[in-house]
C-alpha cells in the first residue's frame, strides 16, 4: 500500500534529536559501505521557467530506496517530494511532501558536523538568515552545542529582531540582532550561514578567528556564493557532505579555479564520522563544512518518518500504486 504524506502529516511528525539520529545511522550506513548515492541530476529549462533536480539513493542496510525530486519555477518558489521504496517487494511505499523535510535534514546534518567538527565548549554562535531553515539550524545545533550567546543578521531589520525575539523564548538563549554579516560572524565559535545566497560572496576570511566552526550551505547553485575563497585556504580542516557536487556550486568553483581547494582535497563528512579521515585537531584549528544536501539525508529522514506515520495511521492509502508489471 502506498502512503500520501502532506506537509501537515509529516511537519512536527519526529523530534529534532529523532531527525539528528537519523541522519547519523545514514552516515553510519555510508561508511559501512551500504548506501548507494549516484551523482544528481539538474536540469535548467532552456524556456527560463525554472529547473528540475532528482536526487536518488539505496540504502542497502536500511532495505530502501528512493529520490527527492524538487523543481523552482520563477515567481512561485521550489516544491519537494520524496519518493520511497520498499528494496524487498520493490513497492512505493510513500509519497512524501518534502518542504518540512528538506529544512530539518538540513539542519541536523549541520548539527552532525557541528558536533563532530566544532570545539567541545563555545561560547558564541553567529547565524546568517532569519528564515524558517535558520530557525531548524539554530535549534538543531542547540541540540549539540549550548552557547552562552548568538548574535543574527539579516538585511531585514524587523525579521532579525523577529528572530532574535522568538528564537530566544524557544530556545532559552540570549539572541540579539545585529546590523550587519560581519558583526554576526567576528569573535563567534560558531557561524551558520542560512540565507538566500546571492551571486558575491558575504563571509570574508579576515572575520574568522582561530578555534571557529563555519557551516555554509546556501550556495548550492553555480550562480551563488557566500564564501571568499580566503576562507577555505584559512581553514585548517574542510569537510562536505557530497565532494562531486560541492564544487558544482559557485563557492566550489570559485575555489578550485584560484587555487583555493583542490576537488580531492575535502573529506566526506561520512569519512569523518567514521575515523577515516580527520577533523579537528584542536581547539586553534578552523574547521569549515560546506553542504549542498544529499539523497542520504533526505531518504534517511523520509523512513523515519514513513515508520512514525504509519505508527500514527497518518496518511491517505492510494493502493498498489503504481501498478506493478511483471518480469522474466
Amino acid at each position: 500500500m502506498t502512503l500520501i504524506l502532506s506537509h501537515a502529516d509529516v511537519a512536527g511528525l519526529l523530534s529534532i534529536d529523532e531527525i539528528i539520529a537519523a541522519v547519523r545511522s545514514g552516515l553510519r550506513e555510508q561508511a559501512a559501505g551500504l548506501v548507494q548515492l549516484p551523482a544528481r541530476t539538474t536540469i535548467d529549462s532552456r524556456s527560463g521557467q525554472g529547473w528540475l533536480r532528482v536526487m536518488p539513493a539505496i540504502l542497502n542496510g536500511s532495505g530502501v530506496m528512493g529520490y527527492k525530486a524538487m523543481h523552482s519555477t520563477p515567481g512561485v518558489g521550489v516544491r519537494y517530494l520524496v519518493s520511497l521504496y520498499d528494496m524487498a517487494t520493490g513497492a512505493l511505499l510513500a509519497q512524501i511532501d518534502a518542504d518540512w523535510l528538506t529544512a530539518q535534514r538540513t539542519a541536523a546534518t549541520a548539527a552532525v558536523a557541528a558536533d563532530i567538527l566544532a570545539k567541545p565548549e563555545i561560547a558564541t554562535v553567529g547565524i546568517l538568515g532569519s528564515s524558517d531553515q535558520s530557525r531548524a539550524m539554530l535549534a538543531a545545533l542547540a541540540r549539540v552545542r549550548t552557547p552562552g550567546a548568538v548574535a543574527v543578521f539579516s538585511p531585514t531589520a524587523a525579521n532579525r529582531r523577529r528572530f532574535a525575539a522568538q528564537m530566544a523564548e524557544r530556545l532559552d538563549l540570549s539572541i540579539a540582532p545585529v546590523d550587519s554579516a560581519r558583526a554576526a560572524v567576528v569573535g563567534a565559535d560558531i557561524v551558520l550561514s542560512v540565507f538566500r545566497a546571492g551571486s558575491e560572496p558575504s563571509i570574508a576570511a579576515d572575520w574568522i578567528g582561530a578555534g571557529t566552526h563555519i557551516h555554509v550551505g546556501s550556495s548550492i547553485r553555480p550562480e551563488n556564493r557566500e564564501l571568499m575563497d580566503e576562507v577555505w585556504r584559512k581553514a585548517t580542516c574542510v569537510v562536505v557532505d557530497d565532494r562531486e557536487h560541492v564544487f558544482d556550486s559557485g563557492d566550489g568553483r570559485s575555489a578550485l579555479a584560484s587555487g583555493a581547494a583542490r576537488i580531492d582535497g575535502p573529506a566526506e563528512l561520512w569519512q569523518v564520522l567514521s575515523g577515516v579521515r580527520t577533523g579537528r585537531q584542536n581547539d586553534q584549528d578552523i574547521t569549515l563544512f560546506k553542504a549542498v544536501g544529499t539523497g542520504l539525508q533526505d531518504l534517511s529522514v523520509a523512513h523515519a518518518l514513513y515508520r512514525r506515520a504509519l505508527d500514527r495511521g497518518l496518511g491517505r492509502e492510494i493502493g498498489d500504486f503504481p501498478q506493478p508489471r511483471a518480469t522474466r
